[in-house]
């Protein structure tokens, strides 16, 4: 393993190994907590990539699963002190305010060397203004509190930070154009999100392509996701939100196929100037009916 090697793709490989070991014993989750003397929790969060696991609870377990190759144990006993160091940390006011997946995210955002994501509904997270995401948060105003919703938006802004570090990942959005039709928070707050958006594709190296309404319908069965590749297509992950839940999907099948889907509109969206060209039309007429808006 290299020295420089991604926390999210260690994590990943001690998860995986430990569950396939445990399937190998026949043993469920529910004995495994037992055994360790574990809540069942803890035992579904390691496995499921939601929490690390340290390298003394990892060496107990790992006896008791029989995995004794010492070249695998000391590759493990690496892997899960190298899973233990973020790159990406959200601030300790942060983290009550995210969902477990949302945490996870944040960590495969850091670490992706690309992150190809698709959205028939909204302007992708790193992407937003402050003014849209609070106006997509107050659909939440009874599952939310207030500082909820400011932390989330706080964190949205630092997730833009990967597009300007001296490494960025490579990014590629495919948005329907419904998007740039959506008035999220009235054409003012819309106008100013589709500016900020030809700014940033102006600034950095990411790569936003629009499917035109002339597409098939079907493309948009699947939702909005975001595919990571964490140093190797093999160690992808893929996350995929909803108005009401979040999810991280580890499945190679599921992976494929969202990739599958991604790979197959990106030559049938528009092209680069063709999609910012349309962008900046709508920009300029959101903003330009915002202007004539009476005041109240």
């Amino acid at each position: 393993m290299s020295a420089t090697e991604s926390p999210a793709v260690a994590r990943r490989r001690v998860r995986l190994t430990l569950r396939r070991a445990r399937e190998a014993k026949q043993l469920t989750q529910g004995q495994i907590a037992e055994a360790m003397e574990w809540s069942l929790s803890k035992v579904m969060r390691i496995e499921k990539g939601d929490v690390s696991i340290s390298a003394s609870d990892l060496r107990v377990l790992l006896d008791f699963l029989e995995v004794r190759d010492p070249g695998e144990v000391k590759q493990l006993m690496t892997d899960a002190r190298t899973s233990r160091s973020e790159r990406w940390s959200a601030d300790p006011d942060y983290r009550e305010h995210l969902t477990p997946a949302t945490a996870q995210l944040l960590q495969f955002e850091a670490e992706a060397t690309a992150i190809r994501h698709y959205s028939n509904v909204v302007i992708p997270g790193p992407l937003q203004t402050p003014a849209y995401a609070r106006a997509m948060f107050t659909g939440y105003v009874h599952d939310l509190s207030e500082d909820t919703i400011r932390a989330r938006i706080d964190v949205r802004l630092r997730r833009r930070e990967i597009f300007y570090r001296p490494d960025p990942p490579d990014y590629l959005a495919i948005l329907d154009e419904s998007v740039l039709w959506r008035e999220v928070g009235g054409r003012a707050v819309m106008g100013e999100q589709l500016s900020e958006l030809l700014k940033i594709m102006a600034d950095t190296a990411i790569l936003v392509r629009i499917v035109p309404f002339a597409a098939a319908a079907s493309i948009a069965l699947l939702g909005p996701f975001s595919i990571f590749d964490l140093g190797a297509e093999e160690n992808a992950v893929l996350y995929r939100e909803s108005h009401t839940a979040d999810e991280i999907v580890h499945a190679r099948r599921l992976i494929g196929r969202h990739r599958e889907v991604f790979e197959r509109l990106w030559p049938e969206a528009l092209d680069d100037a063709a999609s910012a060209g349309l962008i900046k039309k709508r920009a300029d007429a959101m903003l330009g009916a915002a202007h004539q808006e009476p005041v109240s």
